[in-house]
């Protein structure tokens, strides 16, 4: 039998406003009917949210982690920094996915709406900007990995616009000019920007940008495997993809693999997230370095200052990556 707010107002002889009021620890409520609610809810064991927070204190120690699925690797050290750093400051993470719904991703936030988790933290986020805008007004939101379109949430990430610069640069530098770039047709902001870093830098060496040369498809392997043909298929072939993501890379250099061409000199591979597989895979994958532990760490470090003061810090704070060369790419 699931036990309502009313039952409990019932219970304690007071209205469903009065229970509210107790339960969200506001001041104009009688310490009689403070007693008797609480005795009410001890005695009938009701819970007003999912993991029945503790009701004589205004906070839960509680910060919800939101990410789109498990599969991403680089996912894991992320967790792990804001873990740790939750745990120095005495708080919990939940870490709950979406399958990269939006709907769903609402529905998970509704947790920060009953107060059953002190803020939140969202992992590529699918919501658009406006609602993550408007909700950041009302509660202690922050984004971790991506960055939106606006600049009035705490945000921890790259600078990925810099970072797809200075690989497509780097490959460059190498002789090459014909560089393919394999992407996704999910508009995230981190993909958008490690675009517009490709297209810069083609510029800046005054190679003229060709849309032959982009593939848009999807986060696996298989579309890596499809776009590097795709690419290959084409009448002025490339001698260097960047992909904008090592799972897509690897996928890639498979098919490369797979049909004879030489990787690291035929064709060089440029990955992004630096996972595990990218140094297990032979030849091994030259990819961008993400601080992931530490963007982890510092989101939550300053989340949590922000819930203690009334002007909380909304800045976009861009963490330093680094190329990591291997012999996908000669080196």
């Amino acid at each position: 039998m699931n036990i309502t707010i009313k039952d409990v107002a019932k219970a304690a002889n007071v209205s469903v406003a009065t229970v509210s009021r107790v339960l969200n620890n506001k001041n104009n409520v009688s310490e009689e009917a403070v007693r008797a609610v609480n005795r009410a809810v001890d005695d009938l064991g009701y819970s007003p949210n999912f993991l029945g927070r503790d009701l004589r204190k205004s906070e839960t120690k509680r910060i919800l982690a939101i990410i789109g699925t498990t599969e991403q690797s680089f996912y894991n050290d992320v967790l792990r920094g804001m873990q740790d750093a939750a745990y120095v400051e005495g708080y919990d993470i939940l870490i709950v996915t979406t399958r990269d719904n939006a709907e769903h991703e609402m529905h998970l936030l509704g947790m920060l709406f009953s107060r059953a988790v002190d803020g939140a933290v969202l992992l590529a986020p699918r919501l658009d900007s406006k609602t993550i805008s408007d909700l950041s007004k009302r509660y202690r939101i922050a984004i971790c990995l991506e960055r939106l379109d606006i600049d009035d949430i705490l945000c921890v990430t790259i600078d990925n616009e810099r970072a797809g610069f200075d690989v497509t640069s780097y490959l460059i530098a190498k002789g090459r000019k014909r560089i393919g770039l394999i992407t996704t047709k999910v508009r995230s902001q981190s993909s958008v920007d490690r675009e517009n870093g490709y297209r810069r830098a083609l510029k800046a060496a005054g190679i003229p940008y060709d849309e032959k040369l982009v593939y848009y498809g999807d986060y696996d392997l298989s579309s890596g495997t499809r776009g590097c043909e795709e690419l290959m298929s084409l009448d002025s072939k490339p001698d260097a993809i960047f992909s904008i993501s090592d799972t897509i890379s690897i996928g890639a250099m498979t098919y490369a693999v797979q049909h004879g061409i030489t990787v690291g000199k035929d064709l060089l591979f440029f990955g992004f997230d630096n996972i595990t597989y990218s140094h297990m895979f032979m030849p091994r994958l030259s990819t961008v370095d993400q601080p992931c532990y530490l963007q982890g760490k510092t989101v939550i470090e300053k989340l949590i200052a922000n819930m203690k003061t009334d002007t909380p810090d909304k800045s976009t704070y861009m963490l330093p990556h680094s190329l990591i060369l291997r012999e996908s790419t000669g080196d």
